[in-house]
């Protein structure tokens, strides 16, 4: 099973390449939007982990009317969900409220591992405390459902002159019970 940090590290290759002069050539990648970027992610995931990167994992959903919805990718047993914001649009299109139900998703993974993949190519970058909107679980409605772990890899721009490329992990991990709950 890959590791977050054999993840992290395939898509820091990613991030830092779309950033790069010699490979991006006449390509604007800083502004192509998630549906424009998934091909390449995936061609890059299929050459960094070979036949064990599927794309569009099916799962079933307790929270949605078909009972089915996708996982952008799944590498082995590690379920992947792909975000991103482009330079000049609002920070919503990476944060906790927009991805509610790519985080429930995750929340819902069972086989393994979870990953939340942020791609900011924003002039202003999410601080420390905004990543920690992500420890806030999104409401699955009535019942008694397991929350799993999974882990937020948000790349940024830092600056623009020299340009400075950074990257936060967070682990975010599954409410354990207050005794008044069990």
């Amino acid at each position: 099973m890959p590791t977050v940090n054999e993840i992290a590290k395939c898509f820091n290759l990613l991030f830092s390449a779309f950033h790069t002069k010699e490979f991006k050539k006449s390509h604007q990648l800083n502004y192509w939007r998630e549906r424009e970027l998934l091909p390449l992610i995936r061609v890059g995931l299929l050459c960094y982990f070979g036949k064990k990167a599927l794309p569009e994992v099916e799962v079933s959903t307790s929270w949605t009317k078909s009972g089915k919805s996708r996982i952008d990718f799944c590498i082995k047993d590690t379920a992947v969900e792909f975000a991103v914001r482009n330079p000049g649009k609002s920070y919503t299109n990476v944060s906790a409220s927009t991805n509610t139900s790519e985080i429930k998703k995750l929340l819902s993974w069972k086989k393994g591992k979870s990953v939340l993949v942020l791609f900011d190519f924003s002039d202003s970058p999410f601080t420390c405390e905004e990543l920690q909107w992500y420890r806030e679980h999104p409401s699955f409605g009535k019942g008694n459902r397991k929350k799993n772990a999974y882990s937020v890899l948000y790349f940024y721009v830092a600056s623009a002159r020299p340009q400075e490329l950074g990257m936060n992990l967070i682990e975010v991990r599954r409410k354990s019970r207050t005794p008044s709950e069990a």
